[in-house]
Order: structure tokens, then C-alpha cells, then sequence
């Protein structure tokens, strides 16, 4: 997929690092690794806010409209 070029200025150190990465893990170019680094930052981001999600256990005692009842009693 064609994507916009730009222009990113990186440490020497971390050139050598993607270029390590790319050989290590078989990726065509530079570009590819970036990919792969904005890939795991989302995933990492997704994960982070399931984390902050209310738990079950966070919901007790808390009136979710429910009337009281319970759902199988409200299928009788």
C-alpha cells in the first residue's frame, strides 16, 4: 500500500537497531519496522484502556436498570 512519504531524523543507534530488527525478522525495508512499531504501540494502547474498563466486580451494588430483578426471574 502506497503510504505518504516523510522524514523522521533518528539516532545512530536506533538506525542500527531497525536495521538489526529488519534483517532479524525479515522485513523488506526501514518502513516495515516503523509499521510494525505503530502496530504494537496501538495494540498497547488498546490493551491499556480494556485495562481501565470497569470489572464485574466494579459494577456491584450499582442500579443498572434493572428494576431489581433479576433476568431470569423476568423470563417466568
Amino acid at each position: 500500500m502506497p503510504g505518504e512519504k516523510i522524514a523522521v531524523n533518528l539516532s545512530a543507534k536506533a538506525l542500527k537497531f531497525i536495521d538489526a530488527y529488519r534483517r532479524e525478522h525479515s522485513l523488506k525495508n526501514r518502513s516495515d519496522v516503523i509499521e510494525v512499531a505503530i502496530a504494537l504501540l496501538r495494540e498497547s494502547e488498546r490493551e491499556e484502556e480494556m485495562s481501565e474498563a470497569p470489572e464485574e466486580d466494579d459494577l456491584a451494588g450499582v442500579d443498572l436498570g434493572t428494576g431489581g430483578n433479576n433476568f431470569d426471574e423476568g423470563m417466568r
